[in-house]
């Protein structure tokens, strides 16, 4: 038991000593690219291997990298993927996004809160859609905060969409700001350019 404790006590530490986020983690970077994109990605992001046939073109692990592993002696876990429409596809991207989180039967949002807009700018000046979401889900017992960018390609006549997810336990969602999810969307945003 005491081990236990000395692990949450570790983590907790860990928390407030790495709580902010963390902008030495580009010092590094490693390359998500295909024949029409490149993004740029700290260094310390793990590649997830895909079935054939997934609906993304990457997905990556990003838990622990510039954000804490733990919050509030739980895990804060992250990932990120790209996917794509073909064609200037905003409105059924939006759609897809929408529906990933309200067709959750066991999800329970905020009152009178479903989701927020706002705008992002990618390495190579397109202007995307940024739409923040976050919830908590009966089944898995936590709380998820979802950062999707929705961006189009005139060149390539496709619609991308990057997303963020982070997973944790925290019914007020402060770890949202504590650990600057936002800025770590934002960075990650900025990051993607077309070819």
């Amino acid at each position: 038991m005491r081990k236990i404790f000395c692990l949450y006590s570790l983590c907790l530490i860990t928390l407030f000593t790495f709580g902010q986020y963390n902008p030495a983690i580009w010092n590094s970077q490693l390359r998500a690219e295909s024949n029409k994109y490149v993004l740029s990605l700290p260094d310390g992001w793990k590649k997830v291997s895909l079935p054939e046939g997934a609906l993304f073109d990457f997905k990556y692990d990003f838990t622990g990298v510039g954000i804490p592993a733990f919050f509030a002696g739980t895990p804060l876990l992250a990932n990120f993927t790209i996917s794509r429409l073909t064609g200037n596809k905003y409105q059924e991207a939006m759609a897809q996004v929408e529906s990933e989180f309200t067709n959750l039967g066991d999800r329970v949002a905020e009152p009178g809160y479903n989701y927020d807009t706002t705008t992002a700018t990618i390495k190579t000046g397109e202007i995307g859609t940024v739409l923040h979401t976050r919830y908590y889900r009966r089944s898995k017992v936590s709380n998820y905060s979802k950062y999707h960018l929705i961006v189009y390609s005139a060149k390539y006549d496709e619609t991308f969409i990057l997303s963020l997810n982070f997973q944790y336990k925290d019914a007020t969602y402060d770890v949202e700001r504590s650990a600057h999810f936002a800025e770590y969307a934002t960075q990650v945003f900025s990051h993607f350019e077309f070819r």
